[in-house]
């Protein structure tokens, strides 16, 4: 797992049908049984600033125009993610990782 991947998540937790997540965490930190992530969501959410578009591609798996949702960073134990669909494009995961500074207030 890595920075950028974009993975499948199924949890009565966090959704009822299993949905793209990105993981957030550093590549230097992943020998914990747990990773960092954001999760995605299909609604209309140009208005919400702490939302990233991300344009669906045959490089990062997604099937629509999805969002990051910066303000929904949850730990999961890897063993509850699926498989890995896809990779954010670097100018992707630059927009995320500037919008988690921002609600982490890191700035």
């Amino acid at each position: 797992m890595k920075r950028g991947e974009i993975w499948t998540l199924q949890d009565k937790n966090y959704a009822s049908k299993a949905r793209p997540v990105v993981i957030i965490q550093s590549d230097d930190h992943n020998s914990f049984d747990s990773v960092i992530l954001c999760l995605f969501t299909t609604f209309e959410s140009s208005d919400i600033d702490t939302r990233v578009l991300v344009k669906a591609s045959a490089q990062n798996g997604l099937n629509r125009d999805s969002y990051v949702m910066t303000d929904k960073i949850v730990t999961v134990d890897k063993s509850i993610l699926g498989e890995t669909i896809g990779q954010l494009s670097e100018s992707d995961m630059k927009a995320v990782s500037k919008q988690l500074k921002i609600i982490l207030d890191l700035c």
